[in-house]
């Protein structure tokens, strides 16, 4: 992988990309798929559909993509799991079944006048390099431009350096959920809200 200097930060995720985004995400959210999934080919196939492109920043070196920032407002997300896709993969019964855990899972609040951010992932091999930062970055040019007050997210208590990363870039945290069921499942027992005010 190159350098930080080569990289570009985009809005929006075109159709060329979609493959590498979904595999992406499910590596990113590994531990949380794979409960729910029968393997990772259905799980990114099922990602891959998934994604609202508008909804998406996207980061690219040398024209491959190497993180994304998904965000939620108005009543979309950028990562939306269809009940079609699930049940044309897996049937009606366990398909809706797997839309439930996926909605337990991934679903977040969203209030009138904040920006949610509903994912960041970077590749492995890029991570450490600012490619979160800068993504963090053109998320606040956005929220500017599109009058929003604040912008929210969730981490879950077993990413401390996710969490390091959103207080230095002036997160403060609000709220914690307790899930102690997921633990097990899952890997995590907490999420915690963190919201930055746009100025």
């Amino acid at each position: 992988m190159d350098s930080i200097d080569r990289v570009e930060i985009r809005l929006g995720l075109a159709d060329q990309y979609r493959r590498q985004a979904a595999e992406l995400y499910y590596e990113a959210f590994r531990q949380k798929f794979e409960p729910i999934m029968n393997s990772q080919e259905d799980g990114v196939a099922i990602l891959e559909e998934s994604f609202a492109p508008d909804l998406g920043i996207i980061a690219l070196c040398r024209d491959e993509l190497v993180g994304a920032a998904g965000l939620k407002y108005g009543g979309r997300d950028f990562v939306h799991f269809k009940a079609s896709g699930l049940v044309r993969q897996y049937g009606w019964l366990r398909g809706l079944f797997k839309l439930v855990l996926l909605y337990v899972c991934f679903a977040k609040r969203q209030t009138k006048d904040e920006l949610t951010i509903d994912s960041i992932v970077v590749h492995p091999a890029m991570r450490g390099k600012g490619i979160g930062t800068r993504l963090l970055e053109a998320v606040f040019d956005y929220a500017r431009a599109g009058g929003f007050r604040s912008v929210r997210l969730e981490v879950v208590d077993t990413n401390p350096g996710a969490r390091h990363l959103y207080e230095r870039m002036g997160f403060v945290p609000t709220e914690t959920h307790k899930h102690p069921y997921l633990r097990r499942v899952m890997g995590f027992s907490a999420s915690i809200t963190m919201v930055r005010e746009v100025t």
